[in-house]
C-alpha cells in the first residue's frame, strides 16, 4: 500500500536522523536573502501526521470532527526541487505556524486502516486543529470534498483509492496534508498571496493565489 511506504519512509528518514541537516540549513538562511531565492522558485511542502486510530464523527451541517488518537507528537515535512527540504516540527508549533483558516483551508488525504487488509483514502478541508499532548489526541473538522485540487504532485497516485464512505472509527491512520495555503496579507487584487513554509511557520513569499 503506497500510503503505508509513504509513512514508512518518512519516519525512518527521522528516526535516523537524515532530517536534522535540513533543520539547520532552514536556520542558517533566515534571512531577506533567502526569502527573495524562495519567492522566485516554486515548489511545494507536503506534511505527514500518524496515529493508531480515530474517528469520523458526523455533526448537524453533515460536515466532521475527526479525531486521531496515538498521534506521534510531531508533523513531518518535505519538499520537492528546488529546495529538497526535510524536517520534522513538534505538533503545536507546526499547528500554530501553518494556516487552517476556514476561507481557505488545506486540502488532505486521510488514509486509513479498516480490518487487517482494506485501506481507504478520504478526502477533506481541514479547519480548526485541537492538539492534546497529554493524551496523545488531535482534532479537525473535516469536510469532505469531491472537488479537489492539489497543489503538489505527491498525492496523485493516492487519490485514485478515495473512497466515498466514511467510517466512524478506524485503526492506522496517515494524514498527507498538501502545501502552505494562501494566507491573507492585503497586497494582491485578490487579498491572498502564495505561502512558503520556512523555519517552521507559512510565510508569504510572493505572487497571488488564483482564488
Amino acid at each position: 500500500m503506497k500510503w503505508v511506504i509513504l509513512a514508512s519512509i518518512l519516519c525512518c528518514l527521522a528516526l535516523a536522523g537524515i532530517v536534522s541537516g535540513a533543520d539547520e540549513s532552514m536556520n542558517e538562511t533566515d534571512d531577506a536573502s533567502a526569502m527573495e531565492v524562495i519567492a522566485d522558485e516554486a515548489y511545494t511542502t507536503i506534511f505527514v501526521q500518524e496515529g493508531a486510530g480515530g474517528s469520523f464523527v458526523k455533526d448537524e451541517s453533515g460536515n466532521y470532527t475527526l479525531t486521531i488518537t496515538g498521534v506521534i507528537p510531531y508533523t513531518l515535512y518535505f519538499s520537492d526541487r528546488p529546495a529538497r527540504d526535510a524536517g520534522i516540527v513538534e505538533m503545536d508549533q507546526f499547528l500554530e505556524g501553518f494556516s487552517f483558516h476556514p476561507d481557505n483551508p488545506p486540502n488532505a488525504l486521510v488514509a486509513i486502516r479498516e480490518g487487517e487488509e482494506e485501506s481507504d483514502m478520504i478526502v477533506v478541508e481541514l479547519t480548526a486543529p485541537q492538539y492534546d499532548g497529554t493524551n496523545d489526541t488531535l482534532t479537525y473538522q473535516a469536510k469532505v470534498i469531491a472537488d479537489y485540487e492539489f497543489e503538489s504532485e505527491w498525492p496523485e497516485d493516492l487519490i485514485p483509492r478515495a473512497d466515498d464512505a466514511i467510517p466512524e472509527e478506524f485503526g492506522k491512520v496517515v494524514i498527507v496534508i498538501d502545501d502552505c495555503p494562501c494566507l491573507p496579507y492585503g497586497t494582491c487584487d485578490s487579498k491572498w498571496r502564495n505561502s512558503c513554509w520556512h523555519v517552521y511557520i507559512c510565510r508569504p513569499c510572493g505572487g497571488c493565489c488564483g482564488n
